[in-house]
């Protein structure tokens, strides 16, 4: 049943993370995140803490032009207690100086079960297509 549970929370979060980019909502995005969170970029930094991904997002968001259209598709989950890992594939479309613009690549994450039962995504690691 963990699994099943695991997998209702990640779709939850990745839907969020859809609507959050497509609102151009950073708080949204960062809410996904545990409190000491990581984030890998696809330059190669590294944003650890909710703030500091806000802060990354907020930037990445304000430098995109609207509408912008986001795809983020699970392609496997495994369950180990209460870390669940989830890779995938993403793609954002959108227009940057008047061009269109896609963005796509894999993803790796490592979600956590929460004291309070919900999941939180704890490591987000692009891996972006050459």
């Amino acid at each position: 049943e963990t699994y099943a549970e695991a997998k209702r929370a990640i779709d939850k979060g990745n839907a969020q993370w859809i609507e959050a980019w497509e609102k151009g909502d950073p708080e949204m995005l960062a809410a996904i995140f545990t409190e000491d969170g990581v984030m890998l970029s696809q330059g190669g930094r590294v944003f650890k803490g909710r703030q500091q991904i806000f802060e990354r997002q907020r930037e990445a968001m304000q430098s995109v032009t609207r509408p912008i259209k986001v795809s983020v598709v699970t392609v496997k989950i495994w369950v180990d207690g209460d870390t669940a890992y989830e890779t995938g594939n993403y793609k954002y479309e959108y227009a940057e100086k008047g061009k269109p613009t896609r963005e796509q690549g894999r993803y790796v994450t490592m979600w956590k079960r929460q004291g309070d039962g919900s999941w939180k995504l704890s490591i987000d690691m692009a891996v972006p297509e050459k």
